[in-house]
């Protein structure tokens, strides 16, 4: 599947409060993302487990996307 229908994909799972799903879905197909844009996938991950509600998970993505983007403004209080 291609980067933009993962995370389009994950963003309507997200979307519908499939917030599992979502990160699953991030997850299994991580390894095929385009480097560039593999931010942006960890970033749906990271929404995904902050809408859930699960603090050590949202904390793991924001490491994630901090890994990329250090600077990012939504994951600065998960750091």
């Amino acid at each position: 599947m291609p980067t933009e229908n993962v995370i389009q994909k994950s963003a309507a799972l997200r979307g519908k409060g499939k917030f599992d799903d979502a990160i699953e879905l991030i997850e299994r197909s991580i390894h095929n993302i385009d480097p560039d844009t593999k931010v942006i996938a960890w970033l749906e991950a990271f929404r995904a487990a902050k809408e859930k509600g699960d603090q050590a998970l949202t904390r793991k993505y924001a490491e994630l996307v901090a890994s990329e983007e250090p600077d990012m403004p939504s994951i600065q209080d998960y750091l």
